[in-house]
Order: structure tokens, then sequence, then C-alpha cells
């Protein structure tokens, strides 16, 4: 059963879209590392200068819900969560076949 992540969060301002391309290419490129990882979708959060949408699909629930923690050890995440302005505030939702 196929799920989806919805990543919100804001860049810094300064941060360009090819910048934050670059950096979720990388991470991209540990993802199916760890098991579950099918696609990763950008999107520029309507009506904000510097929000942003990622839609992930994973496999399973479990796959989605543990990949962060799997991949935060690495360089790719970091130089990612470097162009995050508080990370805090990021937000996970997930959605399950109706």
């Amino acid at each position: 059963m196929t799920v989806i992540e919805i990543v919100e969060f804001t860049t810094h301002p300064s941060t360009t879209a090819e910048n934050l391309k670059r950096a979720l290419d990388a991470l991209d490129r540990e993802l199916p590392d760890i098991g579950g990882f099918q696609s990763r979708e950008l999107y520029r959060a309507a009506g904000t200068d510097n929000g942003w949408l990622l839609k992930y699909r994973w496999a399973t629930l479990l796959e989605a819900q543990n990949s962060m923690s799997k991949v935060a050890h690495t360089d790719a995440f970091a130089n990612l969560m470097a162009l995050v302005e508080n990370p805090e505030t990021m937000k996970m939702s997930y959605g399950i076949p109706a």
C-alpha cells in the first residue's frame, strides 16, 4: 500500500529554488538505501515567499515515519536542514489510500 508524506517547511530568505533542489537531489540519493522510497515532488507553498511542500511516496506508513531518523546522520540531510528556517516548525502529514 503506497502512502504519501507531506512535509511543510520554510527556507531562509536567501535560499534559492535551485539551491533547495540540489540539496534535495543529494538527499534523494540516500533514500533508496533506507527502503520504501518511491518518489519525491517539490512544490512552492502558495501565498508564501519561502514556503515549500514536499510530497514523498513510500511503500508503507512505517517506512515513511521512520525515514527521517534513518537519514538524519548523513551530510545530505545536514546540508538540506541548513537551508530550513526554524526546523522545529516543520510539519509532516501522512496519507493512506482511502
